[in-house]
């Protein structure tokens, strides 16, 4: 794929999105570019709080975890010295303090090791531990830096997260990155994916290989990988959650498009 047809390609996604009535060039550019806007954390424990975010963003995890901030009280302020010092590596003692003192909108069932809170305790006490190593926002960045700057080694990063980390997996670390200061990341989930593999940026449905390959494509536009992420997500989702609005978008029309606009140029 030539340059000249990927910003086609990126040309035809905005104007596909720019479609629906409700959407203009101010809401569609504010979602695009709303890493600009973004404050990353400034301490560890905000660190820790924004990992346990994205992990708890999977499936339907949401609906049993709920809203992390009402565990603030239970988890030592998201400090993660302090939640070492306190449970060590014993996830039952979280989750027994949890279910004592909170009542959660999911079930929580501790025998369980499929639960979503099992899983989610397990996770508090690895991301805890990992995140004990640094004494400082600045000190992750600097272990961070050496794969922001060279494409060609930065998925070894949500690589290594993801072994660190029980329960984060290597798409959720894409996530973890991309939403807290690291634009130079994308999250090939389901949309990322389809969209990617169905019209040639990528041969393959792997996410290791969509996240290379994305990162490629957004250098051929000129535009950092959050960018492409977000076009074509919105494009996969409809979903403009920074204005509350949702649209009805159907992912396979507009890669049938693609193909048949651009055939053999992809």
């Amino acid at each position: 794929m030539t340059e000249r047809t990927a910003i086609e390609i990126c040309n035809q996604a905005r104007e596909y999105l720019l479609s629906f009535d409700c959407i203009n060039e101010k809401i569609l550019d504010k979602h695009l570019n709303a890493w600009r806007e973004y404050k990353p954390p400034q301490s560890v424990s905000g660190l820790l709080y924004e990992m346990l975010r994205s992990i708890s963003n999977r499936q339907e995890m949401p609906n049993t975890i709920g809203d992390i901030e009402n565990l603030r009280s239970y988890l030592e302020d998201f400090v993660p010295m302090q939640i070492v010092g306190k449970y060590d590596n014993n996830w039952e003692r979280i989750f027994k303090r949890i279910q004592k003192n909170y009542k959660p909108p999911g079930r929580m069932a501790i025998d369980n090791p499929k639960s979503y809170w099992v899983i989610f305790c397990k996770s508090i006490i690895s991301a805890a531990h990992f995140f004990s190593q640094f004494t400082s926002v600045e000190e992750f960045n600097n272990s961070v830096s050496p794969f922001v700057q060279n494409e060609y080694i930065r998925v070894a990063l949500p690589l290594l997260l993801a072994e660190e980390v029980f329960g984060l997996g290597f798409v959720l670390a894409c996530d973890f990155l991309k939403e807290n200061g690291y634009p130079q990341f994308v999250k090939p989930d389901v949309h990322i994916k389809a969209i990617s593999y169905g019209i040639g940026i990528s041969k393959s449905k792997s996410s290791y290989d969509v996240f290379k390959d994305v990162i490629r494509f957004s250098k051929q536009i000129n535009e950092v990988p959050y960018y492409t992420d977000k076009l074509f997500w919105l494009v996969g989702s409809g979903n403009f959650y920074l204005d509350g609005i949702q649209i009805t978008t159907k992912r396979k029309d507009f890669i049938d498009k693609i193909n048949h606009d651009f055939g053999d140029k992809l």
